[in-house]
């Protein structure tokens, strides 16, 4: 219930997520609501989405408005809603009267920053934004010095703001936001949260990263259509004035369970692997589908071996260290209670074994259905 306690629970950097509630904000969490945002900001206008999936400005300012339809999850490439200049008050009272869109906006990774004492606010800065004659990031420049932010927020670095605005049933589906820490913060309406980052990666079911640009959501959509085979899925409830802090890594659905609308914010901490990791998956993405693409399946077909031997000498020498730490009687790392470094190397190899078993499946099936070469 005070900045300090809080700071000392982020400083520990908890494996798991941690609902926080009566964490101290700059100002009441649930005064950021439709309303309120209509009164302050009703007349700005939206900026028109030109592209089919909406677009980013210099910054890395993304702004997108979904719409669901009817059903119980968003695709993984849903629908836009272009509001072609429409004014945010008329697009926040259409909401309120059951439009089913969904507005995301979030500004760029490193854009926003919590200024020093006595000012303390949050400021958006993105300079090379300001002559862009579309206002891409308006919406991200009006919300930002508004929003109500947690006190536990550092000063020494920049992260990222991303805003929610929706209603009863949005759901976005499961995914990953990778190496990224987060603080998401409710302050209109109530939404479930499900988490979890099981040891077998194979139960989320993720897009396969050799076929498509989306292997950081589930092809099943919601956690309700996988086969969790034993493992645990967090559940979360934010009411308004609530704050989830979610680890790296771990897959999340959210859906707005109360009806009406819902309000919610996300402080965004991205660290260097996540670029890494972004950058490594889309290059190899493009790099097969470039193969692919070619007269010969040939090389299409050595990439993925190529790709597989690396994965599964990998996967090797960690289970010979699982190995070798039960053999000497290594003691658990406090935080892994139950995880491979307290099981015996049989035990931690097995779900591992059955997801590499599936990818060799998997690459030898792309492999037999590559078209024939002419011989060289």
């Amino acid at each position: 219930d005070s900045e300090e306690s809080l700071r000392a629970i982020l400083a520990e950097g908890p494996t798991e997520p941690v609902l926080l509630r009566g964490a101290p904000f700059s100002r009441q969490a649930s005064g950021f609501t439709v309303g309120a945002l209509v009164e302050e900001l009703g007349e700005m206008r939206l900026p028109r989405i030109a592209a089919k999936r909406g677009r980013r400005a210099a910054s890395g300012c993304a702004f997108a408005i979904n719409a669901q339809g009817g059903a119980e999850v968003m695709g993984a490439s849903p629908a836009q809603w272009n509001p072609d200049g429409c004014s945010f008050g008329s697009f926040l009272q259409g909401l309120s009267q059951g439009s089913g869109h969904y507005l995301r906006t979030r500004s760029g990774n490193t854009a926003c920053r919590r200024t020093p004492a006595p000012r303390d606010e949050l400021v958006y800065g993105s300079p090379e934004d300001e002559d862009d004659p579309d206002d891409y990031d308006a919406v991200v420049k009006a919300l930002v010095p508004r929003v109500p932010f947690p006190l536990a927020l550092p000063r020494d670095r920049g992260f990222r703001v991303a805003f929610w605005i929706g209603a009863t049933g949005n759901n976005i589906g499961l995914h990953t936001d990778l190496y990224a820490e987060q603080l998401l913060v409710q302050h209109e309406g109530v939404k479930e949260v499900l988490l979890l980052l099981p040891s077998d990666a194979s139960v989320l079911a993720p897009f396969p990263f050799l076929s498509s640009p989306f292997w950081f959501k589930s092809e099943r959509r919601s956690v309700a259509n996988l086969n969790l085979r034993g493992e645990r899925c967090l559940r979360a409830e934010l009411r308004p004035g609530d704050m989830l802090y979610m680890p790296p890594w771990w897959w999340h659905e959210v859906r707005t369970i109360s009806p009406g609308v819902s309000v919610s914010t996300t402080f965004r901490f991205h660290t260097d692997d996540a670029d890494r990791m972004s950058r490594v998956m889309n290059d190899l993405f493009f790099i097969h589908k470039h193969a692919q693409e070619r007269p010969c399946d040939r090389l299409a077909r050595h990439l993925r071996s190529f790709f597989l031997r690396g994965l599964l000498h990998a996967e090797a020498e960690a289970a010979a260290v699982a190995e070798a730490r039960h053999a000497d009687g290594t003691t658990p790392c406090a935080t892994c209670s139950g995880c491979c470094c307290s099981a015996t190397a049989e035990e931690s190899s097995m779900p591992s074994f059955v997801l590499w078993a599936g990818l060799v499946a998997a690459c030898t099936a792309g492999l037999l259905m590559g078209r024939r070469c002419p011989a060289a």
